[in-house]
C-alpha cells in the first residue's frame, strides 16, 4: 500500500518536473523540481498512511502504555497536526476534561473498551494498525482488587469502589473478576487471535525488566512503522527508543504514577496484598473461575488450576 501511495504523489509531480524541464531546458530548473518531488514525499506522515490505535485495559499497563503511545507520535509531529485522539469506556462526560476526545483522530489510544465489533464497526478508508497491552487475566483482578481496596481512583464507575475499600481478599477479587470480566472478554476478542495488522504486547515482558522493555518498544515500533525508513526516520527511531525509557520502572523506580482522584498517594500497591490476592482468585466461584482460566488460555498464559 505505501508503494502504491508513493506512486500516487510521485506521478503528478514527476509530471510538473517534466513540463518544468521543457519550459526552461535549464539543469537549475529540473534541480529545483526535483528538489520540490523530494520534499513533497517527505511531507508524508506515518497516519496518512495508516490509522493508529493503541488499546489498554484497566490493570494491563494503562499508565506506562499511554506515557509510550504519547511519547511516540508527539516525537513524529502528530500532536501539532491534531491528529491524536482518546477513546475510554466510560468517556467521563460529566467530569471538567472528558476522557474522549477528538474521537475522529487518526491516531487513537483506548482504554479499556476496545473490542472486535467496535473495530468491525469504525473502519476507514486507510488500513488501522493496532496494538495492545495484555495481561494474564487473573492477575489483573489481583491488581484491581488491591488497587481499588487501597483507595485509588475512588470515582472510577467501572469498578464497585466503595465495596472494595472494605472488602477482604476473597469476597473482593471475586467482586472485582465479577466487574471486570467483560473488559477482559472484550481484550481477547481482539488480541487473543491478533491479525497481521494486531499486535499484542504484555504487561508481563514490559515490567519484568529493562531488556523485555526495550523489545517491546522495538516489536511496536516495527509493527507500527516496518524496520526500514519508509515512514520513520533512522533518527526518528533512536530518539523515540530513548525517549520512552523514562517510563521502564526497571531503569526508574521511582516512577509512581499518582493518581487523581484517590485516597493513596501511590499507583503502585502494596506487594502482601498482592500476594494475598493472587492466592484468593483461586477460591472464587468456579463457574466464574472457569471463564478466568479459558481467558488465560486464549491469550496464551499458563492456566492456573485449584490444588
Amino acid at each position: 500500500m505505501l508503494a502504491s501511495l508513493r506512486r500516487q504523489w510521485l506521478l503528478p509531480l514527476f509530471h510538473l518536473a517534466a513540463v518544468d524541464a521543457a519550459e526552461c531546458m535549464e539543469s537549475e530548473c529540473l534541480s529545483v523540481s526535483i528538489l520540490q518531488t523530494k520534499t513533497h514525499l517527505e511531507q508524508l506522515k506515518p497516519w496518512h498512511v495508516y490509522d493508529y490505535l493503541t488499546a489498554n485495559y484497566h490493570k494491563s499497563g494503562v499508565y506506562m502504555t499511554n506515557e509510550i503511545h504519547n511519547m511516540i507520535f508527539t516525537i513524529l509531529g502528530a500532536r501539532e497536526e491534531g491528529a491524536m485522539g482518546t477513546l475510554e469506556f466510560p468517556c467521563y462526560w460529566h467530569s471538567a476534561v472528558p476522557l474522549c476526545q477528538n474521537t475522529d483522530a487518526p491516531i487513537l489510544r483506548f482504554t479499556d473498551g476496545f473490542n472486535a465489533s467496535w473495530r468491525a464497526a469504525h473502519t476507514g478508508i486507510k488500513p488501522r494498525k493496532v496494538a495492545g497491552s495484555i495481561r494474564d487475566p487473573l492477575q489483573m483482578v489481583a491488581s484491581a482488587y488491591c488497587y481499588h481496596h487501597e483507595g485509588k481512583e475512588i470515582v472510577n464507575v467501572l469498578m464497585p469502589v466503595k465495596e472494595l475499600l472494605v472488602l477482604g481478599p476473597e469476597a473482593g477479587t471475586e467482586l472485582c473478576a465479577q466487574w471486570m470480566l467483560p473488559v477482559i472478554e472484550w481484550m481477547a476478542s481482539v488480541f487473543a487471535d491478533p491479525d497481521n495488522l494486531t499486535l499484542a504486547l504484555t504487561f508481563e515482558e514490559f515490567t519484568n525488566s529493562s531488556e523485555g522493555f526495550d523489545a517491546s518498544i522495538n516489536r511496536l515500533l516495527d509493527h507500527y512503522f516496518g524496520t526500514g525508513d519508509d515512514l520513520i526516520s533512522k533518527d526518528q527511531r533512536s530518539q523515540i527508543q530513548e525517549a520512552v525509557k523514562a517510563f521502564d520502572e526497571i531503569r526508574n523506580p521511582a516512577i509512581d504514577n499518582t493518581t487523581a482522584n484517590s485516597m493513596s498517594t501511590t499507583h503502585s500497591s502494596d506487594p502482601e496484598c498482592k500476594k494475598k490476592a493472587s492466592e484468593a482468585v483461586m477460591k472464587m466461584d468456579p463457574v466464574l473461575l472457569k471463564k478466568y482460566q479459558e481467558l488465560q488460555r486464549r491469550l496464551g498464559y499458563p492456566v492456573q488450576v485449584t490444588t
